[in-house]
């Protein structure tokens, strides 16, 4: 098993709270070999905590510590420069979320790769979120009947004041949490997007950058996607729904489960429509004796999946990468008209 000798750009929250502790605990596959960042308190802080020396600046690291891969955990607007430069030096590029500020960005990060012959992924760690891989269980049993809706929501009440508090940072949470939950959704639902609509508003923000952002998308298989990303909001929101022909799901953050509800196949009572304009009995929406099934699906129950052995796989082994540069290239696209049509 090959042993990827691993930099990280960048020592804020992501590199420092999420990738540094990932590479850490995949020993065997990984070794920390160099930081980033120009705040020399931070570089004097992993020198301390793990050992390892820290650069100023990414071509630096690039020549001394000689990594085959390099963790882009910068704030977006510095991703395109830092990947091509990676590129340069013949080094692979495993990129935080979102990618870069805008499509054509993406793309020109694209370029280079093939330019220089390298490997590139983006870092979507809610694809294996326990939610999400319940949800996947859900789908796979196929009892709610064809899919033709899925809601997401995340809700808090936030104040932002950092840097994705403001657009000039390319901050906002349509490029932070949208990013996660527009490659989520799509993951379940198919990723192809024929119709997209969406409404953003600052709220709560202590910048101006949205905090409050509105999707509906419809994919190529004309599945609905369906999310609220609400940082200005004193009551929560239902986080998960997926709706089919023959029943509905619902995550249950308390419980710590999917609910499941659905009838099965042929199970339904006859019932014949009526095109006349005097309902029978003045009645209607007598919707009685419905078999209904329940089902819960506890997280406990569903295996884990680990992102950083994707990672390696695809760096150290050439296997199929976990997130392609075609999903990456949608999702961007998809982020775009979202802005544009905003």
């Amino acid at each position: 098993m090959a042993r990827l000798r691993t930099a990280v750009i960048g020592l804020g929250r992501i590199g420092w709270q999420y990738h540094i502790p990932e590479i850490r605990r995949h020993p065997e596959q990984f070794e920390l070999c160099g930081v980033c960042d120009p705040l020399a308190e931070r570089r004097a802080e992993a020198k301390t905590t793990f050992g390892v020396d820290g650069y100023v600046d990414p071509e630096s690291m690039f020549a001394a510590a000689k990594p085959d891969l390099v963790v882009v955990a910068s704030p977006t607007a510095f991703h395109a420069e830092q990947t091509k430069a990676a590129f340069r030096h013949g080094i692979d590029v495993f990129c935080d979320k979102p990618v870069a500020v805008n499509a054509p960005e993406f793309e020109g990060m694209m370029d280079a790769m093939r330019e220089h012959g390298r490997r590139f992924m983006v870092y979507q760690p809610h694809r294996v979120t326990a939610e999400m891989m319940g949800a996947r269980e859900v789908l796979r049993r196929g009892v709610l009947g064809d899919i033709y809706m899925i809601k997401r929501a995340c809700s808090a009440y936030v104040r932002r004041n950092d840097w994705q508090a403001f657009r000039k940072n390319g901050g906002g949470m349509l490029s932070n949490y949208g990013a996660h939950y527009v490659d989520q959704m799509l993951t379940l639902a198919g990723y192809s997007v024929r119709r997209t609509e969406c409404r953003l508003r600052s709220i709560a923000t202590l910048g101006d950058a949205d905090d409050v952002v509105k999707i509906v998308l419809e994919t190529g298989s004309g599945v609905i996607v369906d999310i609220d990303i609400n940082m200005a909001t004193a009551l929560p929101v239902q986080e998960w729904m997926i709706f089919g022909t023959r029943g509905t799901a619902a995550f249950d953050r308390a419980a710590s489960a999917w609910r499941v509800r659905y009838f099965e196949d042929g199970a339904l009572p006859e019932k014949a429509a009526q095109d006349g304009l005097a309902a029978a009995d003045r009645q209607y929406c007598n919707e009685t004796g419905i078999d209904w099934k329940e089902a819960t699906l506890r997280l406990s129950e569903i295996p884990a999946d680990d992102f950083y052995m994707h990672v390696h796989a695809y760096f150290a082994d050439g296997k199929k990468p976990f997130v392609t540069v075609e999903e990456t290239r949608e999702l961007m696209r998809t982020l775009d008209r979202c802005r544009e049509l905003a």
